[in-house]
């Protein structure tokens, strides 16, 4: 069930960022892998990368080599990578990977904190 709603809004989000006049590539296997985020977005005048996780939870933990990853993957490619955290019903946030705090394990995110992260709005502009 979890893959089935983590899917739907990755899916719900590439249609909203297609609408606005983004060019919206899924990466294959991007769950699996763990290789890149899970979409690329591109403009002639805007380009990012977004992590989706649909997460019902006080915070949204994420393993320390995969957000390594992203972060290295963000170095070499010079695009941002957000982090689009939709918690209990709310419109999405998107998150810098810099907002969140290194554990033993994991990179975590307080939902109280995600609240200071953006809108899609002020990411696309």
């Amino acid at each position: 069930m979890g893959y089935n709603k983590g899917y739907a809004f990755e899916r719900s989000l590439r249609a909203k960022l297609n609408d606005r006049g983004f060019y919206v590539v899924r990466t294959a296997g991007s769950g699996v892998d763990g290789l890149s985020p899970d979409l690329i977005v591109l403009s002639t005048t805007r380009k990012f990368a977004i992590e989706c996780k649909a997460i019902e939870s006080a915070y949204l933990a994420i393993g320390v080599p995969k957000m390594e990853r992203m972060m290295d993957w963000e170095r070499v490619t010079g695009m941002p990578v957000f982090v689009a955290w939709k918690h209990n019903r709310k419109q999405p946030v998107f998150v810098p990977l810099s907002m969140f705090q290194k554990c033993e394990k994991n990179y975590t995110l307080r939902a109280e904190d995600a609240a200071f992260g953006l809108t899609i709005e002020e990411v696309i502009k």
